[in-house]
């Protein structure tokens, strides 16, 4: 379900949007933002520079709009450039302020298309993760066949190289998001592999579902493969930031590559362009309900000890206001809480190391036992 669909309920505290971020530049975010205020009623502030900022609201006539302010940052920070470097260099960028005003409270969320290493930094150094998370990871929405509500797919970049027991805590907030803001009771839960078989994967996947098969509360259904994510055989797919990158921009391709190869075959005879003419509010509202990823707005930094979407580095002004309903979407509905709940039930202690791939110290409360007398128990639907 795009978010299109959500309902808008806005928080107290506006969203913090970063206005120098994505590739569409300044005017594109503030006409983003001047949509989410005007069709949802959500307000921003907009973080950047103030000058430039004003200009586009002249352009838009929003100069003087009640739900939009400017808060002031004199430095950007590039696409190319090194997430830490950049951070660490650059603390009055827009990036960076507007993850200060969420560490002091004066938004409720940040909303960015920029550099996404930075948005992952600047959020760990200003308002940091969820206790007991050791890395958060970015949750993209993949849509399925035949479905209206899509698969979770995590981590999307986030993390290059993930432990074991991260992809168990990417599991845990993967099921509780898509519970959450997709409102299925009990996701199917899986791990991304080269087979369906349990004899499959790398060591730290076969360990990682080890684990996943013991655990109470996450419906884990076992592996999936990169065909599988829209086959609707799983809501939520877990996997480290590397495959799920390559395999999140591999599905952009294909999509491409099929638009492109129905157009070139089209264009060469009347048939196929009177076919086309007649198919074209078809293929337009498929496109715009399922394909687009303008759709779904943006994907939330999940672990992160406050609400940041991450919006697609080429956003159009659709997708801004999208990613600011999503994110006033996570505030309302309180995921941040049911995440630090949820982890803090399963007592995760993150390792200081691995040895010989051990897991080194990791407390499950919640692991089932494999005594006779629990074969019986009933599975709860979410985690609480």
């Amino acid at each position: 379900m795009p978010v299109d669909n959500l309902p808008a309920k806005s928080p107290s505290k506006p969203v913090a949007v970063d206005a120098m971020g994505g590739d569409q530049g300044v005017k594109v975010v503030v006409e983003g933002a001047i949509r989410a205020a005007r069709d949802l009623g959500i307000s921003s502030v907009l973080v950047g520079d103030e000058k430039v900022i004003k200009a586009c609201l002249r352009k838009f006539g929003a100069d003087n709009s009640e739900r939009i302010s400017i808060h002031h940052a004199s430095e950007v920070i590039e696409m190319d450039e090194s997430p830490a470097t950049a951070v660490r260099r650059k603390p009055d960028s827009s990036i960076c302020r507007a993850f200060q005003l969420l560490s002091k409270g004066e938004v409720s969320s940040v909303v960015s298309a920029g550099n996404t290493g930075a948005v992952m930094v600047g959020g760990l150094k200003y308002v940091g993760a969820v206790p007991g998370i050791a890395r958060p990871a970015i949750a993209s929405l993949i849509p399925k066949m035949g479905e209206d509500l899509p698969t979770v797919l995590l981590d999307a970049g986030a993390n290059i190289d993930c432990h074991a027991f991260q992809l168990v805590q990417f599991a845990i907030m993967g099921s509780l998001y898509s519970n959450s803001i997709l409102g299925i009771a009990e996701p199917r839960v899986a791990l991304l592999s080269n087979g369906s078989e349990l004899t499959k994967g790398t060591d730290i996947i076969r360990s990682a579902a080890n684990t996943l098969s013991m655990v109470q509360n996450i419906n884990f259904v076992g592996y999936v493969e990169g065909n599988d994510i829209s086959r609707n055989k799983a809501d939520v797919v877990v996997c480290d930031g590397f495959a799920g990158n390559v395999l999140l921009k591999a599905i952009e391709g294909a999509v491409e590559l099929v638009f492109d190869t129905i157009q070139r075959y089209v264009e060469k005879s009347n048939r196929g362009k009177l076919g086309f003419w007649l198919a074209k509010p078809a293929v337009h509202k498929v496109f715009n309900k399922k394909l687009d990823p303008s759709a779904y707005g943006g994907a939330p930094l999940l672990g992160l000890n406050g609400v940041a979407i991450i919006c697609h580095g080429g956003s159009d002004a659709r997708s801004i206001m999208n990613g600011i309903r999503v994110a006033d979407k996570f505030v309302g509905d309180g995921l941040l809480l049911r995440i630090s709940s949820a982890i803090a039930d399963f007592e995760v202690q993150v390792p200081g190391g691995y040895e010989d791939g051990t897991w080194g110290r990791m407390g499950m409360k919640f692991v089932k036992q494999k005594a006779a007398k629990d074969k019986g128990a009933k599975k709860p639907s979410t985690l609480e």
